[in-house]
């Protein structure tokens, strides 16, 4: 009988021209633990469909060292909700609330006015897929040659400049409504959750025909990233893909 799995990969860059990386994310239990670091950082590997598995990539935002910090408190309180994780069917709408608690609670600490983190947060609970975002961080499904976009974006364009409406640290007195969906498990498919370090870099149609391979999701994870720092690289650079089997 076969077992439905996920393969996974993910590569996580500081870019080019940044001189930190602010992004970090979750991926079956690794995380970018050292936020000082300049090196990028890469995992793979498979998980079974019935581990109810969190990936999860965040961007973290708030100017100086505010931004690496939200990241990486939204990548360790994923770690340590999900050792709880099979108590739930569905728990990316309380992981959501959780890391948001949590990064206001260390924004008071510092005595900061604000910062927070985007997210792209999907979950397999075997026949399901569970997504949520929050801010310009996407989701994209790729079935059958066809790249959808599946998360919302909330951004707010003045210009030139864009505003992240929605975030991970919204302060009391600001709704934190996050998009959130779901879908079924199928094989063959992939995802890839990014930060806006790939998608402001690269089109949809350039992405697609990056991922669109059956090639081991770590080089196609590579080249994706590398695709995004050869035409500049302008901000940190993470690309997390995902291939059910």
């Amino acid at each position: 009988m076969h077992k439905n799995r996920v393969e996974y990969a993910v590569v996580c860059s500081m870019g080019k021209i940044r001189k930190n990386n602010e992004d970090n994310f979750y991926c079956a239990g690794h995380i970018r633990d050292d936020v000082n670091s300049v090196l990028d950082v890469a995992f793979s590997g498979k998980v079974d469909a019935d581990a109810n598995e969190l990936f999860a990539v965040f961007d973290g935002m708030g100017g100086e060292a505010c931004g690496e910090v939200a990241s990486y408190v939204a990548a360790t309180e994923s770690l340590v909700f999900t050792r709880s994780k099979d108590a739930y069917q569905e728990y990316l709408k309380p992981l959501a609330a959780r890391i948001n608690n949590a990064i206001c609670q260390e924004t008071e600490a510092r005595s900061l006015v604000l910062m927070g983190t985007t997210a792209a947060m999907l979950q397999v609970h075997s026949e399901d897929i569970f997504i949520l975002n929050s801010g310009d961080s996407r989701i994209y499904r790729l079935s059958g040659h066809e790249l959808e976009q599946l998360s919302m974006e909330h951004v707010a364009l003045s210009g030139s400049s864009k505003a992240i409406t929605q975030f991970f640290g919204m302060p009391e007195g600001y709704e934190a409504a996050p998009y959130a969906a779901r879908g079924k498990f199928k094989p063959g498919d992939m995802y890839l959750l990014c930060s806006d370090g790939v998608t402001d870099m690269l089109s949809d149609d350039e992405i697609c025909r990056i991922i669109d391979d059956r090639m081991d999701l770590d080089v196609l994870a590579r080249a994706l990233t590398d695709a995004a720092l050869d035409r500049g690289g302008m901000d940190n650079t993470t690309a997390l893909l995902l291939r059910m089997t």
